[in-house]
């Protein structure tokens, strides 16, 4: 019979006879003499000296464990250590909290930072400290269950280790635990893990990363050299951004996308449009040229690296996708919103508003205006909503590590400029530039998960920016350190050239000439630029003419298919609890289709019913938009019981257009550029964006001046977008009064805009059917009114919804034989001056409504003037102060048309700095004072012209 030490390991282990006693016996007789115990302890031992000599190595350092030689057990083939049973008791609990720490807190200690300048100062972020889960060093050589993290079921706590830093604390820093969705978390921890990481690349993977960053490079070297000084806003030191959108693309395509709409700042745009777009280098370098004149803008243009682009481009794999560029303006983040409006009005289009797989936005953001704008937030809050919501959105962060001049802690009060993304519990996943193969592995990644769990996901792109803000700045005025080391950068093209020939990848003659094929082909594209540019000439703006503009467009709507869209707009489904009132209201609005005169809000529905009806969409958004601001409107009508929504525009007839009414996110800025993309999608539907106030436009003002009011002359992008502004007087205070008028006629200008405060149901009306049924596509704003709603004189009858169109004059409707004075207003002061007009008996007054301010009809308002012989006054009449309302945009007109003769002057309020007095009574005294101002008194709000 043999003796314990000359048993082998797998006969006790079958036997049961394995115990810590015997195991000491044999590490004994090992130490005194190898050759005294069986072959298998032999190998154990050998191992766990092996083992015991990494103890005083530091717990950072990379160092592998001999592998164990598999035993048979139970019929398995596994991998065996004898301390397994005595080391994993008490202890599994702490190497899963371990695992968990690293899959938290691994990014911290991620050498994700190409500079190192910013590099923590230490190597090991203090969660992940040993010590905090109960070990030491000397516990590194024990074996431990490896929870998942190694093929095998166990191995030495270092090894464990080793394997946790090489996922997590690598080039990639991965921050996704505890973002509130387990099957996600679960989905891309086994992509991490187990499925691809480290991902294998095929040579001709490598060889297409290694080209996309030699057209990203060598095409803004060229420029760098070829057209001095000028900017451009290089790439440099952030190009593997080209092989990452490649991927995306790519990768997606795969996926089922086929269009995608990308919104990103100046730098690297023209990078982008050359090598992802495939916008001809030739058209790129003519614009370069100083003589250069744009051709494709039909206005004033636009700076180059602000424009937009389509093109239909075959990626690597041959598939045929769609690319929008969104234009946009030196407000950086401003174009978040109009990219996901435009996504999401393209998947309605398409079909695909449910599934939200065909149609993705992109968004490439700067480290420093992520974490600095507002709207990002806006736009991210968004996202999961239910009008607004795109699917999920690929966000892409160019980490340059600084913000002009600005550095990270002079700009941020977070540690990194994604944590944004936290409150959103979206994926952030941390790359080093310089690791172009990492970089591709999680953009492969992040498309993956945004199509299978449909949310945002970031890629924080650590990079430096090789030149200043932009290539006419010396950034080591500010920054001398960091340039210094930016200096004596290897550039990222040969980081990756040199490392792929190392792999015995390519050869250096190859890649060399790759790179001179390719200089040879910008150098061409610069000759056919020479004949380009000569070539081209000034395009005459293509701005309407006044007759188009003013062209009369039939909107009326037969009677008997009105009074029919009324017998089906308010059938109400059996069982549907409503408010008393909201059934009183009903009844009221159904006698209107029977001779009852029809108000404001039924107006305004039967645009949207007759629209409908149709076939034309309608989307209304903005703050409590569903029943209104002002309890007009009851879109929505809320069952009393179940509280479940019934929609009655939705439910007309079958074929009808599509309807939809939101209630928006608190928001301003980001929801009115979500309206702007979407309609600019779908010029052929009536998008409308209503603010609670008039005032709250306020919030919204770099999307109204940078998109709405300019976007045609900058970028040949027409905009049908209306906006719906409560705008009146009535002793509310000065936040609740003006909708600005006087900022939208300074915004006027080459037929841009229409600037309407219409005073009828009627107007409405005809004012909605001809912006979404006129081909001419032009903003549209409205200045609603709030007092108006339910005033007795503000109706309309059946009959004036079933002839005629919108008129932007409106005369007196009981003008005098002569017309003495003759007085100009818009908007609700009218029904003011005409009820007291009517109060005094005066007869020689006429009254004229301005309904569009612009463009102002000036032919027509002649011909009023003209029928007015014996004119001696004409006076301006508004509510608001003389520096705002019409007053300067209307002065210089009435003064060029009118007579000499005829006396031009102002009645309002004086001069102000805030829009309105906070005091009621007060109101109601300056009221007063400019009806008697009007009628004759005298009163210091007279003001001659």
């Amino acid at each position: 019979m043999k003796s314990g030490n000359d048993i082998p390991l797998a006969n006790l282990l079958e036997n049961g006879f394995l115990s810590l006693d015997f195991i000491e016996e044999q590490y004994s007789l090992y130490k005194q003499n190898p050759l005294t115990v069986d072959p298998s302890w032999r190998q154990v031992f050998e191992q766990l000296d092996a083992a015991k000599a990494i103890e005083t190595q530091p717990a950072e350092t990379s160092v592998t464990s001999p592998t164990l030689s598999p035993v048979i057990m139970n019929g398995k083939s596994i991998l065996y250590y004898p301390h397994l049973e005595i080391e994993a008791n008490g202890h599994e609990e702490k190497v899963k909290q371990l695992c968990e720490a690293y899959r938290m807190y691994g990014h911290l200690a991620a050498k994700t930072n190409p500079l190192d300048i910013t590099e923590k100062a230490i190597s090991e972020p203090d969660q992940l400290r040993l010590e905090n889960f109960g070990f030491s060093k000397q516990d590194l050589p024990k074996f431990f269950p490896s929870n998942g993290i190694l093929d095998s079921e166990t191995a030495p706590l270092l090894e464990i280790i080793n394997a946790l830093k090489r996922i997590y604390c690598n080039t990639i820093g991965f921050e996704y635990a505890e973002i509130h969705s387990e099957e996600l978390e679960e989905w891309l921890r086994d992509q991490v893990e187990h499925q691809h990481n480290p991902r294998q690349f095929s040579i001709e993977q490598k060889l297409t990363i290694l080209q996309y960053l030699n057209k990203s490079e060598l095409f803004e070297s060229f420029i760098h050299t070829k057209y001095v000084g000028q900017k451009r806003f290089s790439l440099e030191g952030a190009e593997t951004l080209i092989p990452m959108l490649a991927a995306a693309i790519d990768t997606g395509a795969a996926l089922g996308i086929d269009e995608y709409v990308i919104g990103m700042s100046h730098r690297g745009r023209l990078n982008v449009l050359a090598n992802i777009f495939d916008k001809s280098y030739a058209e790129i370098f003519s614009e370069f040229e100083e003589g250069y004149i744009p051709t494709s803008v039909e206005g004033s243009g636009d700076v180059k690296y602000h424009k937009g682009f389509y093109s239909e481009v075959k990626t690597v794999h041959d598939h045929e996708v769609s690319l929008t560029l969104v234009p946009n303006p030196s407000h950086l983040e401003s174009v978040d919103p109009v990219v996901e409006g435009q996504v999401r009005s393209r998947q309605v289009n398409r079909g695909d508003a449910i599934a939200q797989a065909k149609v993705v936005p992109i968004l490439v953001h700067g480290d420093a205006a992520l974490a600095g704008q507002g709207v990002v937030y806006e736009t991210l809050q968004m996202s999961r909503l239910e009008g607004y919501s795109t699917g999920g959105t690929i966000h892409f962060v160019v980490n340059n590590q600084i913000g002009f001049t600005t550095i990270p802690r002079d700009a941020r009060s977070t540690f990194y400029c994604t944590d944004i993304a936290k409150i959103f519990k979206a994926p952030v996943f941390h790359v080093n530039a310089e690791d172009p193969e990492g970089c591709v592995f999680v953009t492969e990644l992040a498309v993956a998960l945004r199509q299978k769990f449909h949310c945002d996901v970031f890629i924080e792109l650590m990079c430096y920016r090789k030149y200043g803000h932009n290539e006419t700045d010396e950034p080591a005025f500010t920054q001398p350190l960091e340039y210094q080391v930016i200096r004596k950068k290897k550039p990222i093209r040969e980081i990756y050239r040199d490392l792929l020939i190392q792999e015995s990848v390519t050869e250096q003659a190859i890649v060399e000439g790759l790179e001179i094929k390719f200089k040879e082909s910008l150098n061409e594209a610069m000759k056919e630029n020479g004949s380009l540019s000569g070539s081209r000439s000034a395009k005459k703006n293509d701005v309407p003419r006044n007759d188009e503009i003013f062209q009369q467009l039939p909107t009326g709507v037969p009677k008997e298919i009105l009074q029919e869209i009324g017998s089906h707009l308010y059938r109400i489904p059996e069982g549907l609890v409503l408010h008393t009132k909201i059934s009183a209201l009903l009844k009221d609005r159904l006698e209107m289709f029977k001779g009852r005169a029809i108000d404001w809000g039924m107006g305004e529905t039967l645009a949207y019913a007759s629209l409908l009806w149709e076939g034309v969409d309608v989307r209304l958004s903005g703050q409590d938009s569903c029943r209104g601001t002002f309890s007009h409107r009851h879109a929505l009508l809320m069952d009393q019981v179940k509280e479940q929504g019934y929609i009655p525009l939705q439910h007309l007839k079958e074929g009808q257009g599509r309807f939809d009414v939101y209630n928006s996110p608190l928001s301003e800025y980001a929801v009115l550029g979500f309206e702007f993309g979407y309609s600019t999608a779908a010029p052929e539907a009536l998008v409308l964006w209503e603010a609670q106030f008039g005032d709250f436009a306020n919030g919204a003002q770099i999307i109204i001046d940078q998109y709405i009011a300019s976007s045609e002359q900058k970028w040949g992008q027409r905009c049908p977008l209306t906006l719906l502004l409560p705008h009146g007087y009535e002793g509310q205070g000065p936040e609740h009064s003006s909708g600005r008028i006087e900022r939208f006629l300074a915004l006027a200008g080459d037929n841009n805009i229409q600037v309407v405060n219409p005073t009828t149901p009627a107007q409405l009306f005809h004012l909605f059917r001809r912006q979404a049924l006129r081909s001419l596509h032009k903003p549209l704003i409205v200045f609603t009114p709030k007092a108006l709603l339910r005033h007795p004189a503000c109706v309309s009858q059946l009959e004036d919804f079933t002839k005629g169109s919108f008129q932007e004059i409106l005369e007196d409707p009981d003008p005098p034989n002569k017309v003495r004075k003759l007085l100009l207003c818009s908007g609700k002061i009218f029904y003011d001056i005409a009820a007291e007009r009517e109060k005094l008996g005066i007869e020689d007054l006429s009254i004229v409504r301005i309904e569009q301010l612009y463009p102002l009809n000036i032919e027509r308002l002649k011909e009023i003037v003209g029928r007015c012989p014996t004119l001696k006054e004409c006076v301006w009449v508004q509510e608001e102060p003389s520096n705002m309302g019409a007053w300067s945009f209307m002065r210089p007109i009435l003064r060029d048309l009118l007579p000499h003769d005829v006396e031009v002057s102002y009645v309002g309020r004086t001069r102000s700095a805030s829009p309105a007095v906070g005091s009621h009574a007060i109101h109601k005294k300056e009221h007063a004072a400019i009806l008697n101002g009007v009628f004759g008194a005298k009163d210091p709000y007279n003001i001659k012209a």
